[in-house]
């Protein structure tokens, strides 16, 4: 039976769709309507801005945690709404001349933006202002392609305003960064070892690693956006391009369980199918990820019918391999028995094989060796039973059976089937329907 092979081009296929995502977003966009949208997502005439309160030094901020907030208070840095209001104002008009610089010329403008907005935030810390400086700071570090930077800032975002109204955005940009981490590393794969100090747009190391972690933080932090199932199948066809076939499985497995109205669906199902069978470890291993991935090849049949017709023939000749392996599995407990001189627990697997897998070239070879062990003992002679009885059992319940087996030999049973009356108190001697 020849293995599945070839299987690198249909998976680029169904990686295509799910590594762009609902959506193409494309670092550092070349169109200038993009940039100046993105400061318009947010309402100026917000009273956020409004005050200028000088927050004091509370109990809360002896605590451990907030130790580096105590010192900027008692330097004076502390949060000032005054400051943050004028950093994000300053802030604002430096991404203002950004977007309308020409693109090679952006870059700066944009990362000094980006530095005013999170001054802007840490001046004015739970407040809305916050909210919209960390968004702004993000965007413009993304724009000016810095996007480690940017990234940082976005997670700051969620983990203080998990459902901010930039949620969506943040989605899109950061399912672009951790795209375009993975394309970088592809053309130029970095070292283990390796580590990033001058290139702005990847991280300091790890490129992939970062990646991944950004696709599962999409998963984690909007787990009912509209770009949860991309990041979970790039995340999954990522594993699987990379052989980490265990680990693409559960991903796929999480798509098709997660988010059953995806349009990856279909590609979860059949690229799951074939991360169970890369993950099967041979016949002396568990089966599992034979029967799951027989159990997916029934459910496509059934649920996607039109697609399950595009790609019968590969899924065919997937399901002939599944019941070859299978099988194989059976016939090799057989060989064992067998080596054993175990013949009838070998016999029992050959008939399993002949039964549940006619259709297999292993049947043929099954009913040949059941020939071979006709009129053998079930068992092998014990040439030293003595010996054996001297060794301790490990098996319980076997010790329980020869108990019973040595008080029987010592207590006899009578016609009644009893084995005396010192076994059963004299009131339980007396027949059933009889009085005093």
């Amino acid at each position: 039976m020849s293995k599945i092979g070839n299987f690198a081009w249909p998976l680029l296929l169904v990686a295509l769709p799910a590594a762009l995502g609902c959506q193409s977003i494309v670092p550092r966009s070349t169109k200038p309507d993009q940039v100046v949208v993105a400061k318009d997502m947010f309402d100026e005439s917000d009273d956020s801005i409004a005050g200028d309160a000088l927050e004091s030094i509370t109990w809360d901020d002896f605590k451990l945690d907030n130790v580096k907030r105590l010192a900027a208070k008692a330097t004076g840095n502390g949060p000032n709404r005054k400051t943050a209001k004028n950093e994000f104002l300053k802030a604002e008009t430096l991404y203002k001349q950004a977007a309308e610089k020409p693109e090679n010329e952006r870059a700066a403008l944009f990362a000094q933006a980006g530095a005013a907005y999170v001054e802007a935030a840490d001046k004015w810390p739970g407040s809305a202002l916050e909210q919209d400086a960390l968004f702004m700071a993000g965007e413009s570090y993304f724009f000016a392609d810095y996007y480690p930077t940017a990234n940082a800032n976005y997670e700051r975002l969620i983990k203080a305003f998990p459902n901010s109204r930039y949620l969506d955005t943040i989605d899109q940009r950061r399912f672009a960064i951790a795209r375009y981490w993975l394309e970088t590393q592809r053309k130029n794969p970095e070292s283990w070892y390796g580590v990033n100090m001058f290139d702005q747009q990847r991280p300091w190391r790890d490129t992939h690693g970062n990646a991944l972690r950004v696709y599962d933080k999409i998963r984690v932090d909007d787990p009912t956006g509209r770009l949860a199932d991309d990041a979970t199948m790039a995340a999954a066809n990522e594993h699987f391009l990379n052989r980490k076939y265990e680990k693409a499985d559960d991903y796929y497995s999480d798509l098709r369980k997660a988010y059953p109205t995806s349009e990856h669906q279909f590609n979860a199902h059949f690229s799951g199918m074939k991360a169970k069978l890369l993950s099967y470890l041979g016949p002396n291993y568990g089966g599992t990820a034979l029967d799951e991935a027989e159990k997916l090849i029934k459910q496509m049949k059934r649920q996607f019918p039109k697609e399950y017709a595009a790609e019968q023939d590969y899924l065919d000749r997937a399901a002939a391999e599944i019941r070859y392996k299978k099988a194989e599995k059976l016939y090799n407990m057989a060989e064992y028995f067998y080596r054993r001189s175990e013949y009838g627990g070998a016999t029992h697997y050959y008939q399993r094989v002949i039964k549940e897998y006619e259709d297999t070239p292993l049947a043929q070879k099954a009913q040949e060796r059941i020939g071979e062990t006709s009129g053998k003992p079930a068992k092998p002679q014990q040439y030293a039973p003595w010996l054996v009885d001297l060794l301790p059992k490990r098996d319980k319940i076997q010790r329980m059976l020869d108990s019973v087996d040595e008080y029987e030999k010592t207590h006899p049973r009578n016609s009644q089937g009893t084995s005396g009356n010192e076994i059963l108190p004299a009131s339980a001697q007396q027949p059933v329907g009889t009085g005093n």
